[in-house]
């Protein structure tokens, strides 16, 4: 009887530690395979899940600092456009490569005296990509950037003439906000 119980134990110990092993390599070799690095980036705050409809996606940067109130993409679009120092409308262009680059082609805003590292004409790499089969990040980025020297808070893609992430504001009417009193 003490065998029996003796080669029972054995074997659940062997089953235990099978398991344990199998989770392991599942856990973090496989896994993270299948994932992707999207899944990081959602996770750590720098990507928002896609929308399914629109295929447009928010890219936010983390949080440096602690602020007091809601997260700047919470904010009302006015105070968005309160809080921000720069505004910088970007278009993708391809490259040589088949890369698409995102060029910096307006500031929308930008306040005096602001330190700033980027020009009209430079290439916003963060927000470049390479295309995937039937994906489409839309026709350019809209990006805050607050402080000095400029650090980026938001960007969002449009498409066509509609910013999709600001609740399908026009370009043009969203231009206009930028240069109101209240920008």
């Amino acid at each position: 009887m003490l065998k029996k119980f003796a080669e029972g134990l054995v074997f659940g110990c062997g089953f235990g530690i099978s398991f344990i092993a199998l989770w392991y390599v599942a856990a973090y070799l496989i896994a993270p395979m299948f994932l992707g690095s999207q899944i990081e980036q959602v996770a750590n705050g720098q990507l928002s899940e896609p929308d399914a409809n629109t295929q447009s996606y928010i890219a936010r940067s983390p949080e440096t600092h602690h602020q007091s109130g809601p997260p700047f993409h919470e904010l009302k679009i006015e105070e968005q456009l309160k809080e921000s120092s720069v505004i910088a409308l970007a278009k993708f262009e391809p490259s040589s490569d088949g890369k698409m680059k995102a060029i910096i082609k307006e500031f929308l805003k930008k306040e005096p005296g602001v330190e700033l590292y980027y020009n009209v004409g430079d290439e916003y790499a963060s927000s470049s990509y390479y295309p995937k089969d039937k994906t489409s990040y839309g026709d350019g980025l809209v990006i805050f950037f607050v402080g000095s020297p400029a650090t980026m808070k938001m960007a969002m893609t449009y498409e066509g003439d509609r910013i999709r992430g600001l609740g399908d504001i026009p370009l043009e009417l969203f231009k206009k906000k930028c240069e109101g009193p209240n920008a």
